[in-house]
This record gives structure tokens, sequence and C-alpha cells, in this order.
């Protein structure tokens, strides 16, 4: 017997992700690799390319990127500060980070991640006119 709520639609499956589409699973992929490195860390583990540090007062701070860029949340603001101390403040900045990443899977920081990636998209041509001796 067939249920009378069967939803059927004609529609495919996109073979291509698009370019926001890309922008958003780097970063949260991205996020997702820090804050694994923050557990790490946490457990004493020796880790590199870390997105965060403690300041000489005990402060925990992570700079938000898309690649090598700094994502401007609000202009010139890239940086997460995490609130409390010791294990709170670790707490915190993990999350704040799901806060960002929640955020970026809702098209949030689509502005932030697009202007950011033209910025180093305009890199890479300055980089290549001045190798052809255009600059």
């Amino acid at each position: 017997m067939a249920r009378a709520t069967i939803s059927l639609v004609s529609v495919q499956k996109p073979t291509a992700n698009t370019p926001v589409l890309q922008r958003r699973n780097k970063f949260t992929s991205s996020i997702d690799q820090q804050m694994t490195k923050i557990g790490l860390f946490r457990e004493g583990k020796r880790i590199s390319r870390e997105q965060f540090w403690v300041d000489a007062n005990g402060g925990i701070f992570f700079q938000l990127r898309y690649g090598k860029q700094p994502l401007e949340l609000e202009k010139g603001k890239s940086t997460l500060k995490a609130v409390g101390t010791g294990n709170a403040a670790w707490d915190d900045l993990v999350e704040q980070l799901e806060q960002i990443k929640t955020l970026a899977v809702a098209g949030g920081l689509d502005d932030a991640l697009s202007a950011c990636a033209n910025a180093v998209r305009s890199n890479f041509k300055t980089a290549k006119d001045k190798k052809a001796g255009k600059g």
C-alpha cells in the first residue's frame, strides 16, 4: 500500500558546488581542523600551523582566516578573544568557533569570505603581472 505523504519532485543534484558553497566548506573545514588542534594542544601534544595563541597575561586569541588571509568580520577585526581563564577560556573559544561555523554554514559570512577570496585572487594577479613584467 502506498503512502499518501510521498513527495516526489523532478530535480537533479548539482554536479558542482558553487563558489559560495566551496568557500563555506573550505572555511568550516579549516575551523574543524583548528578545533582538533585546540584539543590536542590542551592534551599537551605538539601541533603546528595553529591559528590561536596565549599572550603573556594568559589571554587566549584566535585569528579567523580564509586560507592565509585574515577574515575580517568587522573592519580591521579578525581575531576572537576567549572569555575567562584556564579551561573555561578554552571552552569559550571552542564555543565561539562553533558559533562562527554555524554562521558560515547559514551564509552569514558569505560577504566576508567573498571579499577575502577576491583579495587572495588579486594578490595572485599582481604577482603574475610582476612576473610577466607588467608591473
